[in-house]
């Protein structure tokens, strides 16, 4: 299913790509920052940079950050197209919404090469099983286009979004 959200079509535009951990956010946005020469944000960096932190979870072992603090910085950059991820993009402001998937299997995998402790790797996986990060957008009542990378390169995961999007088109229309 193709769901598709523009919030505006104005001075700037914002790509959010969100998904579980392991499915190649990271990677995907700074391809595609790089192909439509957008900026390009990793919000836990953003959140950390900024100091927009709230606590640190000592089970999991990493920050938690303060959405609400990382929204209102973000406003602060209306001139600037952004492309932004995380695997909590979905709930920052954004003209565009991306969900990246994966097979849970191949989450698995990816969790291990990136040397993940089998608890967060297997919470992840858990979190893919049951479609949080489309949930928590579908809570919000924001659509989306969502794309599974199982068998994907991030190449590959980078033109569908332009060709799906017609990105470049619609881009051009709001320039002149």
């Amino acid at each position: 299913m193709v769901n598709i959200y523009y919030r505006s079509m104005g001075a700037r535009m914002i790509i959010a790509i969100s998904g579980t951990p392991g499915t190649g956010k990271t990677t995907v946005a700074k391809l595609l920052g790089e192909r439509l020469g957008y900026e390009v944000i990793s919000l836990n960096d953003f959140a950390r940079e900024k100091n927009l932190l709230c606590g640190y979870d000592e089970r999991r072992k990493c920050d938690i950050v303060d959405v609400e603090k990382i929204k209102s910085e973000l406003r602060k950059l209306k001139k600037k197209n952004l492309v932004i991820e995380s695997h909590y993009a979905h709930d920052m402001d954004s003209d565009v919404l991306i969900i990246l998937r994966t097979n849970p299997g191949e989450l698995r995998k990816r969790g291990r090469e990136k040397g993940w402790r089998r608890e967060k790797i297997e919470e992840n996986v858990l979190a893919e099983i049951m479609e949080i990060c489309k949930s928590e957008a579908l809570e919000q009542g924001k659509g989306f286009y969502e794309i599974d990378t199982s068998n994907k390169t991030p190449k590959d995961v980078v033109d569908e979004i332009v060709k799906n999007l017609n990105i470049n088109r619609k881009l051009s229309k709001t320039k002149g």
